[in-house]
């Protein structure tokens, strides 16, 4: 078996209103948007449709408020995720 040149990237999947729906690269967009800064819930939900959209995951414009909420409820268990792995 030949080895692939490329890694290529595992979809997360999570659940956007009704629907499931595979999100590329979810891992590190929830990165970078805990070490921008952005604090505000509205930001941060406009910041992870942004990088979400960034990684080349397609998002229909009639269900971009479903996915900013289903991002931040994501964002918000991979915060406590991290403040229980970093003991804070």
């Amino acid at each position: 078996m030949s080895k692939s040149c490329c890694v290529k990237p595992i979809a997360k999947i999570i659940k956007v209103g009704t629907f499931d729906a595979g999100i590329i690269g979810l891992e590190a967009v929830l990165k970078n948007v805990c070490t921008s800064g952005v604090k505000e819930e509205e930001q941060i939900k406009t910041e992870l449709l942004r990088l979400v959209k960034e990684y080349g995951n397609y998002i229909a414009s009639g269900t971009e408020s479903e996915y900013e909420n289903a991002l931040f409820c994501v964002y918000q268990k991979y915060i406590k995720r991290i403040q229980v792995e970093q003991n804070i």
